[in-house]
């Protein structure tokens, strides 16, 4: 894959992403996706989440993320949302869902970092519709915290979605859009005002899902809700 060319157009998508608060990148089919996938699978072994593995950290530093695309979102951020910290403020992790995995989905939730851009690596086929872990998103859910107080009570306040039916309650008066990845491409959002979750990866699916969350620019404190929630995660 020519990463220069996969860049190419990204100053218009990154216009789309600040007026509508999500947008989809170039596909990844290029990339030797199963390749990288059986690695990452290996170096996880059981675990659902883990932060910046090898083959991870390999990939990324591929597709040159940190030279083409996290500069240009740290203009944003400290053009638009008058962010002050620097461009290393990021958290980088892979999840694994396995099928018949009942925990992870309808978890609703924001966010602590600006941006996050979900990476699809392995997409597993499903004969049930939104069977295989699909992304689940509200664009512009709420308003920008303006500080970690209303981040964290805007937080709490939305876990009475975290569920499929508070799910369908909060798509009654917010736009839900919905993503499955199946054809690849990754999709780059407002982390913080973007309510998402996932649909089930059901039993029935061919294989494990496995998509790289990318998250740019804590604006919290050091020990904010964030990074609380991300310590848990990682113990």
């Amino acid at each position: 894959m020519n990463t220069k060319e996969y860049w190419n157009d990204i100053d218009s998508r990154l216009e789309q992403l600040v007026k509508y608060g999500f947008v989809k990148l170039p596909s990844l089919k290029e990339y030797d996706l199963e390749r990288l996938s059986n690695q990452v699978s290996i170096e996880m072994g059981a675990l659902t989440f883990k932060e910046s593995g090898t083959a991870h950290k390999n990939f990324l530093n591929n597709l040159h993320i940190n030279e083409y695309l996290t500069p240009k979102l740290l203009n944003i951020a400290q053009n638009a949302f008058n962010y002050k910290g620097g461009p290393l403020n990021q958290y980088h992790i892979a999840r694994k869902v396995e099928p018949g995995n009942s925990k992870e989905m309808y978890r609703a939730h924001f966010d602590s970092h600006l941006f996050t851009m979900v990476i699809p690596v392995k997409i597993p086929e499903s004969v049930e519709e939104n069977g295989s872990g699909g992304l689940i998103y509200f664009p512009n859910a709420r308003k920008m915290p303006a500080n970690e107080i209303s981040n964290f009570v805007g937080k709490a306040f939305h876990k009475k979605y975290a569920s499929k039916e508070g799910l369908d309650k909060f798509s009654n008066a917010h736009e839900k859009k919905e993503e499955s990845f199946m054809d690849y491409q990754p999709l780059l959002f407002i982390g913080n005002t973007t309510l998402h979750t996932n649909h089930a990866v059901l039993s029935s699916c061919s294989s494990y899902r496995l998509t790289f969350l990318a998250h740019f620019f804590d604006s919290s404190p050091k020990y904010g809700v964030g990074s609380l929630l991300r310590l848990i995660r990682n113990r």
